[in-house]
């Protein structure tokens, strides 16, 4: 009985790996949260002089700065996050391009495409909704793709998109970008910290 239980627990062991893509490192969490922490100290410092008793008048040149801030942020984050899932693939003699990749792929394009063309429009007529939308389209886009991968993107998606309303309703935009380091930063630094000790450590 006891063996009969234990070939149930490894064929189901084995189907999950076969429908869940799996490679995803606690590493790639890490580095992308310490890289969006940096940018978000960047854009402060940048916004800071900037700052007219609370508000902030969005230029031409401060946006132009703004946004190559997070297109930094985005390109070293997704460069660290291949190389981590790269390398735990390797390590585990996995694939990384296989069906269920591609479809955790297709299932966060929508949103994040949606969502970065939505913000393209808040560039110019409301830039200081910008913090909200990514923490909100990033959400879903997570939410959308948890099925694909470790159950546990379910509670980071879910914490993203909460941020996101919260970042909306701040009043002051330094208030926004905290809560958005908070989630593009703080968050993806805990989560793969437990996620590295939960699935890799071993």
């Amino acid at each position: 009985m006891e063996k009969h239980l234990q070939d149930l627990t490894e064929i189901r062991s084995l189907m999950e790996r076969s429908s869940k893509f799996i490679s995803l490192s606690g590493l790639s969490g890490i580095s992308a949260g310490v890289i969006a922490t940096i940018g978000g100290i960047v854009a402060y410092f940048t916004l800071l002089p900037m700052d007219k008793l609370g508000i902030i008048f969005y230029d031409n040149h401060l946006l132009f700065t703004l946004v190559g801030i997070g297109v930094i942020v985005l390109i070293l984050s997704l460069s660290s996050a291949i190389f981590f899932t790269l390398r735990k693939a390797k390590s585990n003699g996995a694939k990384v391009w296989t069906n269920t990749s591609k479809r955790l792929l297709e299932s966060m394009l929508v949103p994040l495409i949606t969502g970065g063309l939505f913000c393209l429009y808040l560039l110019k007529h409301a830039p200081h909704l910008i913090d909200s939308a990514t923490l909100i389209f990033y959400g879903l886009a997570l939410l959308s793709a948890s099925k694909y991968t470790f159950d546990d993107i379910k509670k980071v998606a879910y914490l993203e998109i909460v941020l996101g309303l919260l970042a909306g309703l701040a009043t002051h935009w330094s208030i926004s970008l905290l809560v958005w380091t908070l989630g593009f930063g703080v968050v993806h630094i805990v989560y793969g910290i437990i996620m590295y000790n939960k699935y890799e450590r071993a």
